[in-house]
């Protein structure tokens, strides 16, 4: 079976800035800036960005490109006994695509209420059957994306969806910085307050949301590269860095001035989105509007991450045991919706629960922050440690500087940084 191929390196670049451009950037990075204290995160967080996140964003192409295989058959050929460290890797990252779409159906439930002008509050969204309905639509939607292959799905969404994404962005950071109070809260996330950085929870913080955001460590960004072409991968991947950075930090610039003019909680975290804004839009003249915007930008931003992620186990079942691709799709569709079911009914009249915890939350917890930790570990150890990185080098044309720098991130700053991550997250949590 001939492998697919990315039609262009612009729909290769634009795919992978959709993978990692997710509600990471636009929802999770301003509240993780506002619960670290503002401007302070930006020091840790860049520094993650690109002494980690775009080498191990370079390693993952290379792999991919190398091996032309996905996670699994590429682990297999490194050492026969690394396939179940790949299976271990699709196995995360099919149950964060199972609870990641009940927040995608979150978001296109709400833009689609306020583009019929009638949002409700997430206390009344969430005692109906929205989000299960919502939940269902996304992941059919995904499923279908996915199913049309590399080209005629992902791709072609990706340049769809994409310049959409930064258009709609842009209109609303001008709207944000025409707001009365709007320096005050780009004062709060530009200035930093250095004494901050000797607290280690923002700097496990940071790199914990460098690697959520760039989608690297958990099998994406390698299957992508399997399907390159003859893309020059270091410009490439710092593009894709430069991108998704520029995006996170716009949107930023967008929340914080809405936050302090309307006098919110600049920590209010995750229920800034859905609990704490559209009150705030339906006070604004054109807030209908705005609102309507915002949870559209999300929900793009959502669904190009959630096909991307989607793409890691159906490209598993088509290289390691020959599926065509519409059996494939189908079959991890079909797992993904009934595990996420748990998940989506969690925030409904059911209200499931494990250990009194919504089913939603442990998800979220358990694979979302340390199972993404422990794959980007087991990935940057196996090709750290049991990969000839030379090979690597030799096929980015990297120079002899560059090869031993990347060797010395690879082998032992990343692994002892997501280590630590883990680490501190797991004691956090008892």
């Amino acid at each position: 079976m001939q492998r697919e191929k990315w039609s262009s390196s612009m729909g290769f670049i634009l795919a992978s800035i959709g993978s990692a451009v997710g509600i990471g950037n636009i929802w999770r990075f301003p509240y993780i800036v506002g619960i670290s204290g503002g401007g302070a995160f930006l020091i840790p967080y860049l520094i993650a960005i690109f002494l980690f996140g775009l080498p191990l964003m370079i390693l993952e192409f290379a792999l991919g490109r190398h091996f032309r295989a996905s996670v699994v058959p590429t682990f297999s050929t490194i050492g026969k006994r690394f396939r179940f460290a790949g299976f271990f890797i699709v196995f995360i990252m099919v149950m964060i695509v199972s609870y990641y779409l009940v927040i995608t159906g979150w978001v296109l439930a709400y833009s689609l209420f306020f583009i019929l002008g009638d949002p409700i509050s997430f206390s009344l969204f969430t005692d109906s059957y929205y989000p299960l309905l919502f939940f269902l639509i996304s992941g059919g939607i995904s499923f279908l994306v996915v199913r049309a292959g590399v080209r005629s799905g992902i791709e072609k969404l990706s340049k769809l969806l994409i310049p959409i994404l930064l258009i709609i962005l842009l209109m609303l950071l001008v709207f944000s910085l025409s707001l009365p109070g709007a320096a005050r809260g780009v004062e709060f996330y530009l200035t930093p307050d250095f004494s901050r950085l000797s607290d280690p929870i923002i700097w496990t913080a940071a790199f914990g949301q460098a690697f959520f955001s760039l989608s690297v460590g958990v099998g994406i960004m390698l299957t992508y590269g399997s399907y390159m072409r003859d893309e020059n991968i270091v410009k490439s991947a710092s593009i894709i860095t430069v991108s998704d950075l520029l995006i996170a930090i716009i949107g930023g610039l967008v929340i914080f001035p809405i936050v302090f003019s309307f006098d919110l909680d600049p920590a209010a975290g995750v229920q800034l989105a859905f609990v704490t804004l559209p009150p705030v839009f339906q006070e604004m003249g054109f807030g209908v509007i705005l609102g309507a915007m915002f949870f559209l930008l999300l929900f793009f931003a959502a669904l190009t991450s959630a096909v991307s992620m989607m793409e890691v186990p159906t490209a598993t079942l088509i290289d390691f045991y020959g599926f065509e691709r519409k059996k494939a799709t189908s079959m991890v569709s079909v797992i993904i919706i009934f595990i996420g079911l748990l998940s989506a009914l969690s925030y409904t009249p059911l209200r499931l629960q494990l250990f009194s915890v919504p089913v939603f939350d442990t998800m979220d917890f358990v694979f979302g922050t340390l199972g993404i930790i422990a794959a980007g570990l087991v990935l940057s150890i196996i090709a750290g440690w049991f990969f000839d990185l030379g090979i690597i080098c030799k096929d980015i044309g990297c120079s002899l500087r560059m090869q031993r720098f990347l060797m010395l991130v690879i082998k032992f700053f990343i692994p002892v940084i997501l280590f630590v991550n883990l680490v501190v997250r797991v004691i956090g949590f008892v």
